[in-house]
């Protein structure tokens, strides 16, 4: 029963039998009670009534009930079923046992009757009109009862022929069927989207990360085909930036490396001098290896959430000037008021203003300008690098602050860097509680990238 399908089937079926069961022996007490109306023409006593009343009558006279009991007993069948009733109403004696043991609620002179029975757990009631009444009377002339002729083969309980199975059981097994089958069926649909779930996610495990379900409706189920679909998006989407990140981190290390490999190789094949300037060469690519391998150290602590930040409030001026250097072109800075102090890790703050201002003078011509500028913006500080270089696309402004990723794909290192600084800055503020953002108005028309982080 590992089978969810199997299970709710089971469990409906379960509820359903016991329903249905229940539903049909309460039907069928309910129905052991059988009402029958049944009329007949009031029938004129001939010779043979007459005669019966007058036997009847002589039996009374003779040893009363008891003595008329015995009449009735021997006239079984011959003028149809007799029933005697005493004054009280009370049955006194019948042709046959079964209207001996059965209720007569009513009984009135003019023939109208009704005869209640239990037999066999049925119980069966009966409404006569106009049946031949009998006067039973006393030595003295009073009514002791009366003698209701009744049809022949007409009383409480009919012989019925008694099928092997009854009907209420057929109904009920049958009723049972039916819903088993439409639960069955049912079933099968609600569970057809788990299905399909279930099968994307079994080819999503053997690698096809593409695989997609459609929902149906806006039930839980559905809702959760569109997270599913989700997932799988943000799967392939981390699967893809991974390749192309292993792809990014083999490219920015072969270059470093070949250099480090030919200087090397031709110092000791002799075809090359280890003067200052090849030795100065080589410790550039170096560094170069060095710095790429603590910013994919950085990112990755910052985006597994291992990064460990001091925070503390700090002096923004400060660190904006060193931040700056004496780098040229050197950047002005301006400082609100409300913004001069933010709580922040000292060192990475440093970090991520020297990110963006290496970004901005990368792509600003010698005479332009770079400005650094802090700002209130409720409870936020807003640091903001702004440029009068060469601007950046509508279409590069979502990506420019993902790993590896450069706005012109013709730049090399040396001028369009590893393509992570960017990356670092978003992971770091981030990590401060803030965002990091850009904008621009095109090509040719600058840009600016700010981060906000928590005023102090």
């Amino acid at each position: 029963m590992r089978s969810l399908r199997a299970r709710v089937f089971l469990t409906v079926a379960v509820v359903l039998a016991v329903a249905t069961a229940l539903s049909g022996l309460l039907s069928r007490r309910a129905t052991l009670v059988e009402e029958r109306q049944m009329q007949f023409g009031r029938l004129r006593p001939g010779p043979d009534l007459a005669a019966l009343s007058a036997t009847i009558q002589e039996a009374f006279v003779l040893g009363g009930w008891p003595q008329v009991r015995g009449v009735l007993l021997s006239h079984a069948g011959d003028a149809g079923r007799l029933l005697a009733v005493d004054a009280g109403g009370r049955p006194a004696g019948a042709s046959d046992t079964e209207l001996a043991a059965a209720d007569v609620p009513r009984a009135t002179a003019d023939g109208g009757l009704t005869v209640v029975s239990r037999s066999a757990g049925t119980v069966a009631r009966l409404e006569f009109a106009g049946v031949p009444v009998l006067p039973v009377r006393d030595a003295g002339g009073r009514e002791a009862g009366r003698v209701y002729v009744l049809p022949p083969g007409e009383g409480p309980a009919p012989h019925l022929v008694q099928p092997l199975v009854p009907a209420w059981l057929v109904t009920t097994i049958g009723t049972a069927l039916v819903a088993l089958l439409v639960t069955f069926a049912l079933s099968g649909r609600i569970l057809r989207p788990v299905s399909n779930l279930t099968d994307a996610a079994r080819r999503m495990r053997e690698g096809n990360l593409d695989v997609r379900v459609v929902p149906e409706g806006d039930d839980e189920i559905a809702r959760l085909a569109r997270a599913f679909n989700d997932m799988a998006e943000r799967l392939a989407q981390t699967e893809r930036l991974k390749r192309q990140m292993v792809g990014d981190i083999a490219h920015e290390l072969r270059s470093p490396v070949t250099n480090l490999r030919c200087g090397l190789e031709s110092i000791q094949d002799g075809l090359a001098v280890a003067d200052a300037a090849r030795i100065d060469a080589l410790h550039g690519d170096t560094l170069l290896l060095q710095r790429l391998i603590g910013d994919l150290q950085d990112l990755a602590l910052a985006e597994s959430g291992g990064l460990t930040l001091h925070l503390d409030a700090v002096d923004v001026a400060a660190i904006a000037h060193r931040a700056i250097g004496d780098e040229p072109p050197r950047a002005s800075l301006h400082v609100d008021a409300g913004a001069a102090v933010v709580r922040a890790d000292a060192v990475r703050l440093e970090q991520m203003l020297r990110n963006l201002l290496t970004n901005a003078r990368r792509h600003t011509p010698p005479d332009g300008a770079i400005a650094l500028r802090a700002e209130r913006r409720g409870p936020f500080v807003r640091l903001s690098v702004t440029d009068t270089g060469c601007g950046i696309a509508p279409e590069h402004l979502p990506h420019v602050f993902d790993r590896f990723y450069r706005v012109d794909g013709s730049r090399d290192r040396s001028t369009g860097g590893a393509g992570l600084g960017l990356a670092i800055v978003r992971r770091f503020a981030e990590a401060h509680g803030g965002a990091a953002s850009a904008s621009s108005d095109g090509p040719g028309r600058g840009a600016t990238f700010a981060i906000d982080l928590p005023a102090a």
